[in-house]
């Protein structure tokens, strides 16, 4: 019998990549370079056009916490999902 610490290290703990979480992975780094320049950018985009300009960052400030967190639960639920198909090939 294995012991069940060296079953946990022996498992993965990802799930492969379908393309549908590689989308949403691609979306949600996208949306933190975007707010990074929009960060960076604000003075300049302030100074352009007003305080206005300060509106992209504060919508991107919006998005990407929203979805991170979509992107964090659909590959917490691929991970837990493929984990239990993996623990009941073991056990089978």
């Amino acid at each position: 019998m294995i012991h069940p610490l060296l079953a946990f290290l022996a498992t993965p703990m990802a799930a492969p990549e379908t393309s549908r979480l590689r989308r949403l992975r691609h979306a949600w780094v996208l949306l933190c370079v975007a707010l990074l320049l929009a960060v960076v950018l604000n003075p300049a985009i302030v100074g352009f056009v007003g305080p206005l300009g300060a509106l992209p960052a504060l919508l991107l400030l919006i998005a990407m916490p929203v979805m991170g967190l979509i992107y964090w639960r659909a590959k917490t639920n691929a991970d837990a999902a493929w984990n239990q198909a993996k623990n009941q090939e073991c056990e089978a």
